[in-house]
């Protein structure tokens, strides 16, 4: 008489952590450079390169967890699902940036590959479970900004106002970076943040229209307020920081908007 061996099944992980980051401050630094530059210069090869975008942002949350797995020798029951996620939204990115080159050409990736090096910056921090660091949230989210160039340069701006259009979100997200790790406890002195954002007001004032510059000051003023009140919770402030990127991509926006 044969006796059967019970083999425990491997219970299948749950699939959203894997699938889509969490995180507010994200899904703001993917949103605002594609809204801005959607507002300012709309066209379908700038819709597929907002699209290759948005599923490169998706490829990260995964190959994170994927490449700390390998690190480690280990494969869990989220491993496999990390890898086909990564691998499935990788390849949507590349298809939908292909379409858009086929629709408006190769100097569509120029942005791209400027901020390459920052890109993968991240990854390596991602891989060594250090992504809340301070340099690869500011490689990422300046990485990310690029898209604003690339939706410009696909409607046929020159590269250098397609730029300016990046320029305007990396001076919004830099100091909004460092302040909100400073109200957060992650970052000291609170002077470095205020200092950021006067400098993001000087430096989007020499080749941004007015408006930008109004938003950039504002920020100011939001981070000034901020660092001198106790701080609020890390949801709050979360979701604070969403309004003020709508807002500083609106007013940015405005000068276009109106013609």
């Amino acid at each position: 008489m044969s006796t059967a061996v019970y083999v425990p099944a491997r219970p299948r992980p749950l699939l959203r952590p894997i699938a889509l980051p969490t995180e507010h401050g994200g899904w703001g630094f993917l949103i605002e450079p594609i809204l801005l530059a959607m507002l300012v210069a709309p066209s379908r090869a700038g819709a597929l390169v907002a699209l290759a975008y948005t599923f490169g942002f998706l490829t990260r949350q995964p190959l994170r967890f994927a490449l700390q797995d390998a690190r480690r020798g280990r494969a869990y029951p989220r491993t496999r699902w990390c890898w086909l996620f990564a691998a499935a939204y990788a390849a949507a990115a590349l298809l939908a940036l292909a379409a858009a080159i086929s629709l408006r050409g190769w100097t569509i990736i120029i942005p791209i590959g400027l901020v390459a090096p920052m890109g993968l910056t991240q990854i390596l921090y991602d891989a060594h479970n250090r992504s809340r660091s301070l340099l690869p949230e500011l490689a990422g989210a300046a990485a990310m900004c690029s898209s604003a160039a690339a939706i410009g340069i696909a409607v046929g701006m020159r590269i250098v106002p397609a730029l300016a259009l990046s320029g305007i979100v990396i001076a919004r997200a830099i100091p909004s970076i460092v302040y909100v790790r400073t109200v957060l406890g992650h970052t000291k002195p609170k002077w470095i943040a205020l200092a950021l954002h006067a400098a993001a007001i000087a430096l989007v004032a020499l080749f941004a229209p007015m408006m930008a510059v109004v938003a950039m000051a504002l920020l100011f003023v939001r981070a000034a307020w901020g660092l001198s009140h106790p701080p609020p919770r890390a949801q709050q402030v979360g979701w604070t920081e969403i309004v003020f990127g709508l807002v500083t991509v609106l007013l940015a926006a405005a000068p276009h908007l109106v013609r």
